[in-house]
């Protein structure tokens, strides 16, 4: 069964839309490279739900294959791109990873 691996951010004042475009990019790149990682969506809260997002306003869905493959994906070389443009947009992020 796959995993979700579900991850929001807030972000840091002034961050722009080439900056998250930057990280989009990055984060679509790694489907392909990390093993097991099945697909990469990414999007801003819903303005008609925003007010129940505690502030977080930004948010990614990874689909990976297996436990081990979230494992895996946290220290491969591709996510670290993308780990390194988060810390320099976001001042908080919350990850939850579940079995669908």
């Amino acid at each position: 069964m796959p995993i979700l691996h579900i991850v929001i951010f807030k972000l840091k004042p002034g961050v722009t839309d080439a900056q998250l475009a930057e990280m989009r990019t990055a984060g679509e790149a790694m489907v392909g490279q990390i093993p097991g990682l099945r697909s990469f969506q990414m999007g801003g809260v819903l303005a008609s739900t925003a007010h129940r997002a505690q502030g977080f306003d930004m948010g990614v869905m990874a689909v990976l294959d297996t436990e081990q493959n979230v494992l895996d994906y946290a220290s491969h070389p591709a996510h670290l791109v993308v780990h390194k443009i988060r810390e320099v947009l976001c001042t908080d992020t919350l990850v939850y990873d579940m079995q669908v």
